[in-house]
């Protein structure tokens, strides 16, 4: 069996490839934009490009098994949705027999406009052939949320509209490793995956992380502070708002098992999940 995963010399897919290669003695291909620039000993880069769905088709000619990388969380998501669409197409279009595909947590609570496409992705994967399994992550969660500990570190106490929401952050590592795990097993055909952390945490245990006190304020008021603090557009400081309305939702709230089944281990604490990422931050 021959395995791919696109977007393979980003974070997250580089990560997969890392984890899969000690899954697998099955050959491991990489498709990436870039073939030429240096990735991991005993990998093949392939020339794959989402927005030239020819190169994909190519590169996927003889592959069984490929995970189709939708974690670019933060694009324009009718751009998201046609490239990963076209991914999807040319996977299947290519003769592969099965397509894992990662997608948005707790689709159904999600309400941010950003992510919308997800959904229509996951009826694309279901309906273009090969078997499929589809993975829900939120990549990203533990960095938004290190960036409240960061920016309430330097201000001296942690302000945000989150209210008594909780939330159930991941490492990159569990979920490169959880998506690893996937591709190398075919009996997750037709399961939809929901992967968080362990255990729900809340705005006063990441105010704990940085030793300093949470403030609840409201999206208005929120807004203004990260305007006049950061320096960010109005616009961006609207878009985290509404991350935070979907928090306060109960979005990505109820923590599952499934990581760590996957895993076969304890997934990483949701806390030590955010330290982690709040260590990645200039000081």
């Amino acid at each position: 069996m021959t395995f791919a995963v696109t977007g393979g010399h980003g974070e997250f897919g580089s990560a997969v490839v890392a984890q899969l290669q000690t899954l697998t003695d099955q050959p491991v291909v990489a498709t990436v934009r870039d073939p030429g620039k240096p990735g991991a000993a005993g990998v093949e880069y392939r020339p794959g490009d989402f927005d030239d769905p020819a190169t994909l088709r190519a590169a996927l000619a003889d592959i069984e098994t490929v995970l189709v990388n939708a974690t670019f969380f933060g694009a324009d998501p009718s751009r998201r949705l046609a490239r990963v669409t076209a991914a999807i197409g040319a996977a299947a279009e290519a003769g592969v027999r099965r397509i894992v595909l990662t997608s948005w947590s707790d689709l159904e609570r999600a309400t941010m406009p950003t992510v919308q496409d997800y959904g229509e992705l996951e009826a694309t994967v279901k309906a273009a052939g090969p078997a499929w399994t589809i993975l829900r992550m939120a990549v990203g969660l533990g960095d938004a949320v290190a960036r409240d500990v960061v920016w309430g570190r330097q201000q001296g106490e942690l302000v945000a509209p989150a209210k008594d929401a909780t939330i159930t952050p991941s490492t990159p590592a569990d979920l490169a490793a959880a998506a690893a795990a996937a591709l190398v097993n075919p009996s997750l055909d037709g399961a939809v995956l929901e992967l968080t952390g362990p255990d729900a945490i809340g705005w006063d245990e990441l105010a704990a992380i940085a030793g300093i006190p949470f403030r609840a304020v409201d999206d208005d008021e929120f807004v203004a502070w990260v305007v006049t603090n950061f320096g960010l557009p109005e616009a961006v400081a609207r878009q985290l708002a509404a991350l935070y309305a979907d928090f306060r939702g109960a979005w990505a709230g109820t923590p599952t098992s499934t990581l760590g089944d996957l895993l076969g281990r304890p997934a990483t604490s949701g806390v030590d999940a955010v330290r982690l990422r709040v260590d990645r931050f200039p000081a």
